[in-house]
Parts: structure tokens; sequence; C-alpha cells
């Protein structure tokens, strides 16, 4: 497991990378169809800065990767009644520098010196529909494809590590896709709870699939902070077979 504690704070990356009140706190919308209100900014040490535009419309991207991969997504709600919110997030990453980045020798090199990487634009478009059971509780189910569009010559291996690996995927073979479920609530005034899975096939791939099963527990003390403890579990289909990993993470999310 420390073999991975490097490069896996680079590549979140590449894996990029929730409720219902009129003015959400920091946190609350990640994952779900609900958009920050218009004006609403909220920011993470990991997690991606956003913004609300107002007509159910949020932009973001992740700050902290954008020089080595640049990013813009943009999630709007489609349709709306009581209780229930449809939205559709599509997000443009351009990968290349970031795989250059861990395409060198020693410590942090996750490819080899020597991998040509092409010019790699991934498209990710997201499905969500979320569903309020009661007044602290909301469920979210997802669909997710991510396509990867790659121009000129092309040699690097598989990047077989938790997290990085269905995305990745798509773009050495085109497409990744994933169907996902997530359940957010309250256990006290300022503690809440999180859990989603999502179930990753890579059809094109020699890697067939993964599953991401993650539980957060973010702590509220105002509506402008967020201090968030996770943990993620993952198993998935290696070039080399089947493994699994544990991984813990945190993060602190700023809003105002």
């Amino acid at each position: 497991m420390r073999r991975y504690a490097t490069p896996i704070l680079a590549l979140g990356a590449l894996a990029i990378a929730s409720f219902t009140p009129a003015i959400a706190s920091p946190g609350e919308t990640h994952g779900t169809a609900e958009t920050l209100e218009d004006g609403q900014w909220e920011l993470g040490l990991f997690a991606a800065l956003r913004r609300g535009m107002g007509n159910g419309m949020e932009l973001s991207l992740h700050p902290l990767t954008a020089i080595k991969a640049p990013n813009l997504a943009l999630k709007k709600i489609i349709s709306e009644s009581e209780g229930k919110k449809v939205a559709v997030r599509h997000s443009l990453t351009y990968a290349t520098p970031l795989l250059k980045t861990l395409s060198t020798p020693g410590t942090g090199g996750v490819l080899p010196a020597d991998s040509t990487i092409p010019h790699i634009v991934a498209l990710d478009n997201r499905f969500l529909a979320s569903q309020s059971l009661n007044s602290d509780t909301l469920l979210t189910l997802s669909a997710r494809i991510l396509l990867g569009l790659s121009f000129g010559e092309s040699d690097w291996p598989q990047i077989d590590m938790p997290i990085a690996l269905p995305r990745t995927a798509a773009y050495q073979d085109t497409i990744s896709t994933a169907v996902g479920v997530q359940l957010d609530g309250q256990l006290t005034e300022t503690l809440g709870y999180r859990l989603d899975i999502d179930a990753w096939m890579m059809p094109l791939s020699e890697a067939k699939w993964a599953v991401e099963a993650r539980a957060h527990l973010p702590w509220r003390p105002s509506e402008h902070f967020t201090a968030q403890l996770t943990g993620v579990a993952v198993a998935g289909a290696y070039n080399y077979g089947t493994n699994w990993h544990l991984l813990p993470g945190f993060d602190l999310i700023w809003g105002w």
C-alpha cells in the first residue's frame, strides 16, 4: 500500500475528478443532481472550485491540477419536481501534461520515462437523478460514460493502480462506463454521512471491471466550512489479476 501514497496524489486529477437546502453547505452537492445557488462559491483542498451560475447551472474545475491537467465541467439541472431533480454533468480534460509528468524515473514515476504520450482529450458525461427520501436523506442514482480521444503516436502501459485504472483506461481504449448509487444523510445537526458505490466497466480494455465504495463523514460546524474524512475500498481486475485496496482520505472545503 505504501508504494501508492505518492502517485495517488497526482492521479487524483484523473479521477477527476449533497442535499436540498436553499443554500448548500460546502460539499453537500457533490455527486448529486443538486447545484450551487447563483453566485455561490465552493473550494476544497482536493475538491473542485465550484460556482453557481443560476438557472440550475454550476461550473467547476480542479485548480490543484489545472496546470498539469486543464479541466472544466458544467452541471445543469434538466428536470425538477417536488423532492426530485435530474441533471447532466459534462466535463472536458486535457490529460497529456499530467501523464508526461508521471512519466519520470525514480520516486513518483508511474509510467516508464521513455513512454510516448499522445495528445489526449477526455470527455466525461454523467446523468444524475436525486430523490429526497425525507428532510435529511437524499438518494442519487448515476450513469457515466468517459470517452478518451487520442491524437498522435502512443506507447505507454496501462496504469494498474486503484482509482486511476478505469479513468486512464479510457485514454488508451476509448471508453469506460460506470453506474453508481449515493446516499446522503445526517447523524447529528453538524455531522453527516455519505455512502456511495460505483461499478466500472471497461469493455475495450484488458482489465474489464472495477468497483469503488466510499464512506464519507462530513462535519459542518458552519454554513461556510466542512471537514471530511473518507475511506475508500477498491476492487478490480488488473492486467496481473484481481486485487483490492483500502485507501484513506480527507478534505477541507470552504463555501461563500
